[in-house]
């Protein structure tokens, strides 16, 4: 009496719970990158933001087979997509032309195999699908073992229904190559991310500093020194502490100068069109210093600690993952009233080891 009213709901619950998980697969797999031989993913960073996203935009618009993804904010721009292959090099000339590629990858595999083995999967379960309905047309059968095959059968048709599925996409995206991109404005995101890469460099630095204005019986000429130079990012943000002596010593005149005592934290940048600090040999940036240093003088009176602020243009001799020789030049200029007295033509030379 009770077992034939639960046969038909469990029934129902059977379909739709496999309704459901077919729905569910059928979302997963409709787009995915798996049913693709071909995998790109591409970020490029750019100074004319708007621009570079309408020309990318437009590129998409008129060549893309499929958009699945497209976000956009006022400083970046990602997007998923699938794109025929051969148009892959022209999608790598317009990233070149717009800006610095920070990634660019291209991974390709072969489906063959995977096609096979969906070619076996649906042998199998229309063979398995079939049986079970020639058994279903036995007049023999109890209520609950026909409720049983009638559930199995509906499974085995779910199967079927996705193995074509995936047959039928992979079939529809040879010649695809499914692309990821994002596209940032590097006013907003300067290295390319919110990441900061750091590192572990000391070393030693050589700075001449040549004044404009030397007073005769307050300053020399010019001073010079060594420093301690740490690199802590590869950005590149350091700190230097060293000690800079005059050229010409005097020793009578009490107020002369006779030592700088130089702290200072500084940043290098590289330019967006020279490589980006990625070469091994020759990298161009520009650079700021901020900081201060102890004027002493021969009496030993009046150490006033002084701030002082350098900008300048460097070249990275030497870069490698270990080592970096570096040269810059600056003008160093003391924010105080003994700023026309002491400000000048900077010169420092930097060997760097990471540790």
């Amino acid at each position: 009496m009770h077992l034939l009213p639960a046969a038909p709901l469990s029934r129902f619950a059977a379909i739709l719970l496999l309704s459901l998980f077919g729905l569910a697969a059928q979302a997963q797999t409709s787009d995915g990158q798996e049913t693709y031989e071909t995998q790109k993913r591409l970020s490029v960073g750019v100074t004319k933001y708007a621009e570079a996203r309408a020309a990318l935009t437009g590129f998409i618009r008129q060549r893309a087979v499929r958009v699945q993804k497209q976000e956009e904010t006022p400083e970046q721009l990602t997007a998923e997509f699938s794109l025929p292959t051969r148009e892959i090099p022209r999608l790598d000339s317009m990233a070149a032309a717009l800006g610095y590629v920070l990634e660019n990858n291209l991974n390709a595999r072969n489906l063959g195999t995977r096609v096979q083995e969906l070619q076996a999967e649906e042998q199998t379960t229309a063979a398995r699908l079939t049986s079970t309905q020639a058994r279903l047309r036995s007049e023999k059968l109890g209520n609950e073992e026909r409720v049983a095959l009638q559930s199995e059968a509906e499974r085995y048709e779910t199967q079927l229904r996705q193995v074509r599925q995936q047959q039928q996409l992979l079939s529809s995206h040879q010649g695809q190559a499914y692309v990821s991109l994002r596209l940032f404005d590097e006013i907003s995101f300067p290295t390319g991310n919110r990441r900061v890469s750091f590192v572990n460099m000391p070393g030693v630095e050589y700075a001449y500093l040549r004044l404009d204005n030397p007073k005769v019986g307050l300053t020399s000429p010019a001073y010079q020194g060594y420093a301690i130079k740490y690199l802590f990012t590869r950005g590149k943000s350091y700190f230097n502490l060293g000690v800079y002596k005059p050229t010409t010593t005097n020793k009578t005149d009490s107020a002369f100068v006779n030592e700088l005592f130089v702290i200072n934290f500084g940043q290098d940048f590289y330019p967006r069109n020279f490589g980006r600090g990625r070469r091994r040999y020759l990298n161009l940036y520009t650079s700021y210093q901020v900081g201060g240093f102890i004027l002493n003088r021969n009496d030993d009176k009046k150490n006033d600690f002084i701030p002082n602020l350098n900008l300048g243009l460097g070249l990275e001799l030497v870069k490698t993952r270990h080592i970096l020789l570096d040269t810059k030049g600056s003008y160093f200029v003391p924010l105080n009233s003994r700023s026309r007295d002491l400000r000048g033509l900077l010169g420092q030379a930097s060997f760097n080891f990471v540790f």
